[in-house]
């Protein structure tokens, strides 16, 4: 707009009129800085009541986190004193896990070979037990055959004579029996003889 009215005041012959734009341009220059410097003012009052406020914001919180620095900076110190107390112990814990490790690995080791042992052991055993299993079944078994054949020997042995002596008695009964009858056919007759 500046450069507008200049521009006119150039182009106007009549100087007059020319100072009469100037002024209201000065004028309309001079509101706008007047404004400006209100504005500034506003704004200037605006910041220092802010910075007010965040002064005693900034008090405040100091005065709220000092002592929880205080606070803070004694836990840390705590913490750091007991894990300085600390340290030694969890090393002796992981020394004391770690050899505790190694003996239940031995013993594991020795367990494993204690197990192997006495599954051959018990493999053994169960070979022996089926060995002599088998001797007595065979001995049951020659027994049993023996007693059988001794019992048909036996059998045999006392059936022929048996048998022999029953056609022998047969025998004898029929020649007693017809040396019965004869005597009494001779005894009959000679008693009729008579």
């Amino acid at each position: 707009m500046a450069t507008m009215c200049f521009a006119m005041w150039l182009q106007e012959p009549d100087l007059a009129r020319t100072n009469f734009l100037i002024m209201i341009f000065i004028g309309l220059v001079a509101v706008a800085l007047a404004g400006m410097a209100i504005a500034m003012i506003v704004v200037a009052l605006m910041a220092s009541k802010a910075i007010k406020g965040f002064n005693a914001t900034t008090a405040e919180l100091t005065g709220k986190i000092l002592p929880l620095m205080d606070v803070v900076t004694d836990i840390s110190k705590s913490s750091q004193a007991l894990l300085h107390d600390t340290v030694p112990k969890v090393k002796h814990i992981t020394d004391t896990l770690v050899d505790a490790s190694d003996t239940l690995a031995e013993t594991s080791r020795v367990a494993r070979s204690a197990v192997q042992q006495f599954d051959t052991t018990i493999v053994d055993i169960n070979m022996r037990t089926q060995r002599q299993v088998a001797r007595v079944d065979g001995m049951v078994t020659s027994t049993l055959t023996a007693t059988v054949e001794a019992v048909e020997t036996i059998s045999r042995g006392l059936r022929i004579p048996t048998q022999k002596i029953a056609a022998a008695a047969a025998q004898a009964k029929l020649f007693a029996e017809g040396l019965f009858a004869r005597v009494r056919s001779a005894a009959g007759a000679r008693a009729e003889d008579r």
